[in-house]
């Protein structure tokens, strides 16, 4: 890749459509952009404060905890400690659903008006509103932070996909165009539309920024295998990321992203890696792991294979994608679902093949033994049903 090309795929990263020129960019011009972005976000976020408590006591995470109907919160600028949460680098940790009960990161639980066999993802905003993607049709619901639902959006397809610090979601409307819903904002933001061959299909890969209404953030698409485009409110803009690769995750400050190529033949998955964000350079790669995405801090990437509604070869990595945690759960049991109780310990949902027993761990990156959070309960067939539903 020669220079000119990692100036290219920075600026689409990190510049909005309507400030491109035929000037080449330089590494300075996108690192000002980038703080640029990052500014508006620490101007916005609202309700980290949570957030960064759960960080601090991730064994707060006790299902069956109080009731909280505290109502959906009016849109809001930030506190003190939720700008400080954002400026540290660190995105909240994982929530939790059972049944039709939400616990945050911080242990205080929600009622909701969608239990968990009608969810296919969800993910928190900061404001604490809850956006689902629920079974039975193309659609978005969002639900206050009371859990009741407040509005239903048509979409493309069942997919959401999370900012790296939980304040934006981003999906594709019916109407082909991206829509982002951003934590203290009403209605979601309408972007442009990216192209889609005939009988395609359109992915959001990765939504960044903030200050989505004044043009501050920028959603990355693709066709379910690569990443192709950068859409923003102006406009739509082919990305060469210099060779056809996915874009999965980027860390909390945006300056690095984890990709995964294509599978070549017989294979299942392609090999992945992590890319600085501004010139698109590769960091690292490898091509024994899966599916990375950041913890966090961003100081480590989670690992999984996969297949049949579990996940094989659970795997912790530091940024030179080096194992740092190797995690199986012994006898019959296996591994549904994984997520982060803190920086430093993930949030894992195990099942029993053989009894159907359920329980929530917490497993330290330091090799510890892991802790019960909840269970073992009763519970379905892993291959089938999730007992505990973990936040994107």
């Amino acid at each position: 890749m020669n220079s000119n090309d990692s100036h290219e795929i920075g600026a689409a990263l990190e510049r909005q459509v309507a400030d491109l020129h035929d000037t080449p960019f330089t590494l300075a011009d996108v690192q000002g952009r980038a703080r640029g972005i990052r500014r508006r976000r620490h101007a916005l976020v609202a309700g980290v404060a949570a957030a960064a408590a759960a960080v601090a006591v991730p064994s707060a995470l006790l299902l069956g905890g109080t009731l909280d109907r505290t109502g959906a919160p009016d849109p809001a600028g930030p506190s003190e400690s939720a700008t400080e949460a954002v400026d540290a680098g660190t995105a909240p940790s994982s929530s939790v659903l059972q049944g039709s009960t939400l616990t945050r990161p911080d242990g205080t639980t929600t009622e909701l008006e969608l239990p968990d066999d009608q969810v296919i993802e969800y993910a928190v905003l900061g404001d604490g509103r809850v956006v689902a993607v629920p079974n039975g049709g193309a659609e978005i619901l969002v639900l206050g932070a009371d859990g009741e639902a407040q509005a239903s959006y048509a979409a493309e397809i069942n997919h959401i996909v999370v900012g790296s610090t939980s304040d934006t979601v981003a999906w594709i409307g019916d109407d082909g165009a991206v829509r982002v819903l951003e934590s203290g904002t009403a209605e979601p933001t309408v972007l442009a539309s990216p192209p889609v061959e005939r009988g395609g299909y359109r992915s959001v890969d990765a939504v960044l920024g903030s200050g989505c209404a004044a043009g501050g953030c920028s959603v990355l698409t693709g066709d379910g295998n690569t990443t192709q485009h950068w859409v923003t409110l102006e406009g739509a803009r082919e990305i060469d990321l210099g060779e056809p690769l996915r874009v999965l995750d980027f860390n909390p400050d945006e300056t690095m992203f984890a990709y995964a190529e294509p599978p070549g033949p017989n294979q299942q998955y392609g090999c992945v890696g992590l890319r600085d964000a501004a010139t698109a350079t590769t960091i690292t790669r490898s091509c024994d792991v899966w599916g990375l995405s950041f913890s966090p801090d961003g100081r480590y990437v989670e690992a999984a294979f996969a297949e049949n509604g579990m996940l094989g070869d659970l795997r912790v990595l530091d940024l030179s994608l080096e194992t740092v945690l190797d995690y199986e759960p012994g006898g019959s049991r296996v591994v549904d679902s994984a997520g982060w109780a803190s920086p430093d310990a993930l949030l894992v949902s195990v099942a029993g093949l053989r009894d159907d027993q359920w329980s929530l761990l917490e497993v330290p990156l330091d090799g510890s033994e892991p802790t019960t959070v909840a269970g073992p309960v009763q519970g379905g067939n892993p291959e089938i049903e999730s007992e505990f539903h973990m936040s994107r």
